[in-house]
């Protein structure tokens, strides 16, 4: 109860007073009901004995008038919690004491005293949604009540010793009531807990798909006509993750991508792929002809200064491409990237320096390479989350397992290759489900244009001389 309270304090008050309106009301009709019942049996039983035929009629009836005034006050007015609270706790003492003075007094109904006590406190408890706290104040009250009745008439008419054993005997209604409150209770914080979960995880799942549309949209477009095409596939393990792809296109028609991984996958990578995604955005907007060194440096800075104090680092790999087939590249501790060439072959893009925000001497070491890209090849590049997956073996994927996919995987486009190499992922896990790590993987193409038939500027179509994909390989 201490953790529904503190987690879900405002939602368990409000379920418990909601609660406390309807069986209050329910409480006056059972208890009523019950007291015409007893009333009715009473009669039948006393009929001529006059003196405990009042004593019956007198105490059901008084019983009975503070029952229907508690209803009356009740319906009056918009009543709130703690005044519903007090009705009812007078309620409970008023009906006891009427039970013990007239049963007493009139004609020494000791038993009937205590049935008529008992009765009236235990539905109570097992009726209303009272917190042991709140049950242990009517009933320490109608226990003091109990022992007064006691000690003023029965002993006249018992003696002290059975006084004081039924003075005992009520305190027992006490611990009986508030375990019945203290289990009524723990239902009632199941229930709210339980509530108050589904509905934080729909407000949950409302604002991560929200959020997710927001982190879709700083991703570019896949671009699939002129001399260079890119496509791409984002699958984030929760929905919205650390990885990120940015696309600038430079007036002289070169193409800059820009993938980045940050470490860790959830909502707070995808923060803090919003912060680097806003650094490149102002890098490309004071210059639009950066060399991949000089966005790798600017972004090791800025890793540097605000993201590694609070242990937070990235791994990063910028490449621009231009018209004539160069491909140019600088990579931060990246996963490597492959071209593929018309013959199948491969040539590894293997990363120059640390990670982003691991050492403030990145800027000199930064190196810049740059490789030649004919129409027949296309370069792929996958975040560092697809080495991470695992089969059913517990094996990781590893460069060489992805580098094994690149090599024996065969597709007519190339930008059909994202979704190639995710099915290949796939097929290495083995089953369905939440994946292992996030995973971005990136397709480019230089097609050289031609004119076709229709007189329209098209792009060549890479045509895989290799088989149908087979079985890959659990690299390190």
């Amino acid at each position: 109860m201490a953790v529904v309270e503190r987690e879900f304090g405002e939602a368990y008050q409000t379920e418990l007073a909601a609660l406390l309106r309807r069986r209050f009301r329910l409480l006056c009709a059972v208890w009523a009901g019950i007291l015409i019942i007893m009333l009715i049996a009473d009669l039948a039983d006393w009929w001529g004995d006059w003196w405990r035929f009042g004593a019956y009629i007198a105490a059901h009836g008084l019983q009975l008038v503070v029952i229907g005034a508690m209803w009356r006050r009740q319906e009056g007015k918009a009543i709130k919690s703690d005044e519903l609270l007090r009705l009812s706790f007078w309620m409970v003492v008023l009906n006891a004491a009427i039970a013990s003075v007239v049963f007493h007094a009139v004609r020494g109904e000791s038993g009937a005293a205590f049935l008529q006590i008992g009765l009236g406190y235990l539905l109570a408890c097992f009726v209303l949604p009272w917190t042991p706290t709140q049950a242990l104040q009517p009933g320490v009250a109608i226990w003091i009540v109990w022992v007064f009745a006691q000690l003023v008439f029965a002993r006249v008419e018992i003696g002290w010793g059975l006084a004081v054993k039924d003075v005992l005997a009520g305190l027992g209604l006490v611990p009986a009531g508030l375990l019945g409150c203290w289990i009524r209770t723990q239902r009632i914080g199941k229930r709210v807990e339980s509530t108050s979960l589904r509905q934080h995880y729909e407000e949950f799942h409302r604002e991560l798909f929200d959020a997710r549309k927001i982190h879709e949209a700083i991703f570019p477009r896949p671009k699939t006509t002129g001399a260079i095409r890119f496509a791409f596939r984002d699958a984030p393990r929760l929905g919205i993750g650390g990885d990120l792809l940015a696309a600038h296109e430079s007036p002289d028609g070169s193409l800059h991508l820009i993938m980045l991984d940050v470490a860790g996958d959830g909502i707070a990578a995808a923060l803090t792929v919003h912060r680097l995604h806003g650094e490149i955005e102002r890098l490309f907007a004071e210059s639009a002809h950066l060399r991949p060194r000089d966005v790798i440096a600017a972004l090791d800075r800025y890793a540097h200064l605000t993201l590694a104090p609070h242990g937070v680092f990235a791994t990063g790999f910028a490449m621009r491409f231009e018209e004539s087939g160069a491909a140019r590249w600088c990579g931060a501790g990246h996963a490597p990237a492959f071209i593929r060439h018309g013959d199948g072959s491969l040539t590894r893009l293997i990363s120059t320096t640390w990670p982003l925000g691991a050492s403030d001497r990145l800027c000199d070491e930064c190196e810049e390479r740059i490789e030649a890209m004919q129409p027949d090849d296309v370069l792929i590049a996958h975040s560092d989350g697809a080495c991470d997956w695992r089969n059913r073996k517990g094996q990781w994927l590893g460069y060489s397992g992805a580098e094994a996919i690149v090599r024996t995987t065969g597709v007519d486009d190339p930008l059909k290759w994202p979704d190639a190499f995710l099915r290949q992922l796939n097929t290495f896990r083995g089953w369905q489900g939440e994946p292992d790590e996030d995973v971005l993987i990136l397709a480019v193409n230089i097609g050289a244009p031609v004119i076709s038939r229709t007189g329209l500027r098209t792009s060549r179509f890479f045509r895989s001389r290799t088989a149908q994909p087979t079985r890959v390989e659990v690299g390190a």
